[in-house]
């Protein structure tokens, strides 16, 4: 059985403070303003300014099917949709600009564009 040295002890702490920090770092990032471009059959129908919205929006998109979409204050998704894949309901609540959730059973999709923020950096 090996024992727990002092240098032990020293590099858990280290790696752990550098967790945490990485962690809060993430946390604390803000996207800025965040807005949603709803589009169906190629054309924007609806443009939603995300970041300080006070109230729900809910509303519907007619086509082959219908999607059901609800945004909120920086976020946004589809609530519920009739088609049968259901992916555009599955991908949840999108926040980060450069997000997107797509129905391609009714040719709908959201796109979130606003200030980006970097996951990581490769050199």
């Amino acid at each position: 059985m090996k024992r727990v040295r002092p240098g032990d002890w020293i590099a858990a702490v280290l790696i752990f403070t550098l967790a945490t920090g990485i962690w809060a770092a993430g946390r604390s990032q803000s996207s800025g303003s965040l807005t949603a471009l709803v589009r169906q059959d190629g054309q924007v129908v609806r443009t939603i300014a995300l970041t300080g919205l006070s109230e729900p929006i809910t509303f519907t998109l007619d086509g082959a099917y219908t999607n059901t979409i609800r945004a909120e204050n920086g976020r946004i998704c589809v609530e519920s949709a009739t088609c049968p894949g259901q992916d555009c309901v599955h991908t949840g609540w999108l926040t980060r600009a450069g997000q997107s959730a797509v129905c391609l059973e009714n040719r709908v999709s959201i796109t979130l564009e606003g200030a980006a923020t970097l996951d990581a950096i490769a050199r």
